[in-house]
């Protein structure tokens, strides 16, 4: 069981759990019959096709990575031997089945997501595409997904099953740009701790190509303006949320940002890690923040 949890990533599968919970709160929320209306059989079947992708998704890339992995990630299972290339493969085909089977019972919008979601996953990992050698293609990657095809068409899923048709409200598109500048972060931010490995196995992040400073700095603005946005859009006003909640809960995350930026000694691989970790901490917060500011 400790092999499966490792090889499923458990950072990225909070943040699945807690985008997906919360694109289904807004939902019912936005139609007025409450964070709960799209049902919690909904939910349930939303969230195993999205869990199952998630680790479809991930397990696909260890499988593909295991030489670099010794090297950027020996903890893993794959990489440290605790199970087998055999076991890896029956549980990313075993993962791939149980998404697509959910989302066919859940309905179209959710199916579009998974075959979204497993089609980008494998073109980014196994060759002869493995989109991840390319720093342009892998950050597109990992935006498609996570940032696009997860807000938009799950959210359309559960507002369809409220309201009987699909509709992506002007709350969850600033959501989506709010989460589409902290994939492209993460995207960059991920190469940080692996530069040693990746350098090995010809893998062009763009860390590589033009320095960690440059990386941070440039990922740390998106970032700082991405909160600017949603701090505006909440003191102007922003239709299906409560704008004084997400003004103020942008604030702190954009305080919680400078703090982080301010720790970093890119010296340290610890720190560099550390770092990493706490950006991800960033998004979880996100499907936090605006939810509750559309809930309440």
């Amino acid at each position: 069981m400790a092999a499966f949890v490792a090889f499923a990533r458990p950072h990225t599968i909070i943040g699945t759990v807690l985008a997906v919970v919360g694109l289904w709160a807004m939902a019912g929320a936005w139609t007025g019959e409450g964070p709960a209306a799209a049902g919690v059989g909904s939910l349930a079947l939303a969230l195993l096709a999205a869990l199952a992708t998630n680790v479809y998704i991930v397990g696909i890339n260890q499988l593909t990575d295991v030489e670099i992995d010794r090297i950027n990630k020996p903890g893993l299972p794959l990489a440290a031997g605790a199970i087998t290339v055999r076991t890896g493969r029956t549980w990313v085909a075993l993962s791939a089945l149980v998404a697509v089977g959910a989302a066919v019972v859940a309905g179209p919008w959710l199916l579009a997501a998974v075959l979204i979601g497993l089609a980008v996953g494998t073109a980014y990992s196994v060759p002869p595409l493995r989109l991840k050698r390319f720093h342009v293609a892998a950050a597109a990657s990992i935006t498609s997904v996570r940032a696009l095809t997860v807000n938009l068409f799950v959210y359309a899923h559960f507002h369809a099953g409220v309201a009987g048709a699909a509709a992506i409200p002007q709350h969850v598109w600033a959501l989506t740009g709010m989460v589409l500048g902290l994939t492209i972060a993460i995207s960059w931010f991920k190469d940080i701790p692996d530069a040693v490995g990746d350098a090995q196995h010809g893998i062009a992040t763009l860390v590589l190509r033009v320095g960690l400073t440059r990386v941070l700095a440039v990922g740390l603005a998106i970032l700082a303006a991405c909160y600017v946005s949603l701090i505006v859009a909440g003191v102007v006003g922003l239709a299906g949320v409560n704008g004084t909640l997400l003004a103020v809960g942008h604030v702190a995350l954009l305080a919680a940002l400078a703090v982080i930026a301010r720790r970093i000694d890119s010296d340290d691989p610890a720190s560099l890690k550390r770092f990493y970790s706490q950006i991800w901490v960033l998004f979880f917060a996100e499907y936090v923040a605006v939810p509750v500011a559309a809930v309440l």
